[in-house]
């Protein structure tokens, strides 16, 4: 059992074992004179006020706050150590979803903007690394008043009333690292049916240390564990695409097409 929020794996449809979670108790502050990049409260030597449960917005009460107050720029702070087993490898830094924008720095080196409130984004940090402690500091704005944003039902007033509801700032999402190889890893991929020339197609994206070294990539396809297709593809560049014929699939009683009735998954 652990007390830390939220603390499933963050990913389940790309899993990797080598992670962790950054969730739970994170330094925190308001801004509301907009003055920390004048303090240089980015180089993360300013230890800030408050404490904060992320990934819980501020307005939350899982947060340890739980206030409605307007704050349009907030703050947050953390001490990051680097597990031994990520050693030898590239560590990415990921973050469910931050509203609205985001600013991250690690020891004082921007590695990752991001605008939008509700998709993820990651960055490589390995560079900006160093041995012992770190510090990771993040700066999220969210013009609470701004009704030409991306707002969903978050209120423009402050209090909900109606269809509205209170607004959610900054970290809302869970924060994680993983290690990957240095030489090469997957970094995502998108896989699309095409059940009227019954196949799917794969796009693998690739991040490699010398772009121009050709890679392969295995495939497996199975249905309740059982082998319906492997094969190998020679990647020539940094993205791929293949192409799997699936009529086998249900000719032969291995699941057939997704339906209601039979919601029918692949594992690859």
């Amino acid at each position: 059992m652990t007390n830390q929020p939220r603390a499933d794996y963050p990913r389940p449809q790309f899993v990797r074992d080598s992670w962790m979670n950054l969730n739970g108790e994170w330094e925190f502050e308001f801004d509301d004179d907009r003055v920390g990049s004048k303090e240089k409260w980015h180089l993360g030597n300013k230890a800030l006020s408050k404490r904060i449960q992320v990934p819980f917005a501020f307005q939350s009460k899982l947060s340890g706050i739980g206030s409605n107050e307007f704050h349009d720029v907030v703050w947050y702070r953390r001490d990051l150590a680097i597990p031994d087993s990520f050693a030898n490898k590239r560590i990415l830094l990921h973050f469910g979803a931050v509203d609205y924008e985001a600013s991250v720095w690690v020891n004082g080196t921007l590695v990752a903007t991001h605008e939008g409130g509700h998709t993820p984004f990651h960055a490589d940090i390995t560079d900006a690394l160093q041995s012992g402690t770190n510090k990771l500091v993040v700066k999220a704005v969210d013009y609470s008043t701004d009704v030409t944003l991306p707002r969903g039902k978050q209120y423009w007033l402050s209090d909900s009333a109606s269809i509205f509801y209170t607004r959610t700032t900054g970290i809302w999402q869970t924060v994680w690292m993983e290690a990957v190889s240095a030489d090469a890893y997957l970094d995502k991929v998108r896989i699309t049916p095409d059940i009227d020339n019954k196949q799917v197609e794969l796009q693998f994206f690739i991040e490699a240390a010398k772009a121009h070294e050709k890679q392969q990539v295995k495939v497996e396809i199975s249905f309740k564990g059982k082998l319906v297709s492997e094969d190998t593809y020679l990647l020539k560049d940094s993205v791929g695409t293949r192409a799997v014929r699936l009529n086998d699939f249900n000719d032969h009683g291995l699941g057939g097409w997704w339906t209601p009735e039979r919601p029918n998954l692949y594992d690859v």
